[in-house]
């Protein structure tokens, strides 16, 4: 058991058995990276250091991404960051959002969010529920 808590053994890593995210550092999948772009035909030539670099770019702005939505997720005193979080992260912060600009909305604008009104289908509904 206490092995498996220090990690890879010293045979794993004589044998070149560590991945090349564990080696730059990182947790986004560099390989998956590198074979995803091998597969879209982006270009005829990269480079090897192209996968760590973009992998790298990526968990950059994934971390910062979720570290704004978690901040928006406290303001509004919620546990869990949600879809929403997210979308208002893009929209206020300013470096996102000149990323973002040409990427495709998956949903509508964010519309800050409205207390209830007190309308009188909500005071039929309550009435009836105190009986």
């Amino acid at each position: 058991a206490a092995a498996c808590a220090e990690g890879p053994s010293e045979d794993s890593k004589a044998k070149g058995k560590v991945s090349r995210s564990s080696r730059a550092g990182l947790l986004f999948p560099v390989s998956r990276i590198d074979r995803l772009l091998r597969r879209g035909r982006f270009a005829k030539h990269f480079g090897a250091a192209a996968p760590t670099y973009l992998a790298a770019v990526l968990q950059c702005v994934a971390q910062h991404t979720v570290e704004v939505a978690g901040k928006i997720s406290k303001e509004s005193k919620r546990q869990r960051i949600s879809p929403r979080h997210l979308q208002l992260a893009a929209q206020s912060s300013l470096e996102l959002k000149q990323l973002l600009r040409g990427a495709p909305r998956c949903w509508g604008s964010a519309v800050p969010h409205s207390q209830l009104v007190a309308s009188p289908w909500n005071q039929k509904k309550r009435k009836s529920e105190k009986r």
